[in-house]
């Protein structure tokens, strides 16, 4: 039996992974899925982040993104331009 507990920090055998960081395209698709959706923009803005990515089938990092862009008043042509500059 091994009785070595495995390190919780990035070693040179056992590498970071990287974050996962949603895609401008899924951001987009999530908010057009939301405005036709029957539980419409409310519910991607207010409900429950884990309940909206099971609900559109997305991961709740996209859920997070989308909620960001609609904050900061930009329609869903712009969260790509956005993405890319890392913002």
């Amino acid at each position: 039996m091994n009785s070595r507990r495995p390190e919780p920090f990035p070693t040179a055998d056992r590498p970071r992974i990287p974050a996962f960081t949603p895609a401008p395209s899924e951001v987009e698709d999530l908010v057009e899925s939301a405005k036709t959706h029957p539980l419409g923009m409310d519910y991607l803005l207010e409900g429950a982040p884990d309940s909206v990515a099971a609900t559109f089938g997305v991961h709740a990092f996209v859920v997070d993104a989308a909620r960001a862009a609609l904050r900061d008043g930009e329609p869903a042509g712009k969260i790509e331009a956005r993405q890319a500059q890392g913002g």
